[in-house]
């Protein structure tokens, strides 16, 4: 299911997660480590192409990559600055309540009902 909203938030146009312009506060890029011709997948943009809506970073969201994604080995491509979120993100299952947030701020809506 989180796949299906991972790619649903893209067509309503949304960047990852680690994109974001402030992404270096809150994790590390490990470029070395990434396999080659992928690195395109951790351009980070800025405020003018994307915006975070006013949203704190979300290493929960349902857009963020996992801390292994492209990686040309066994570790990880992304260190979360907070270690206990290592293994958060990347998840799958659902959206997380930022990405509504995110969601209702982007397109006007005053209420989101989560279904399934």
């Amino acid at each position: 299911m989180g796949t299906i909203e991972h790619e649903f938030l893209h067509a309503l146009g949304f960047w990852h997660e680690q994109s974001r312009a402030d992404r270096d506060d809150y994790v590390t890029i490990v470029w070395d480590r990434i396999e080659s011709g992928k690195e395109h997948n951790f351009n980070k943009y800025n405020d003018k192409e994307s915006s975070d809506l006013n949203v704190p970073y979300d290493y929960t969201s349902v857009m963020h990559y996992s801390s292994t994604a492209f990686n040309n080995g066994t570790e990880p491509t992304i260190v979360t600055k907070i270690p206990e979120f290592s293994n958060v993100i990347g998840q799958r299952l659902d959206f997380s309540n930022y990405d509504i947030q995110k969601l209702s701020r982007l397109y006007n809506c005053s209420k989101f009902q989560r279904f399934g």
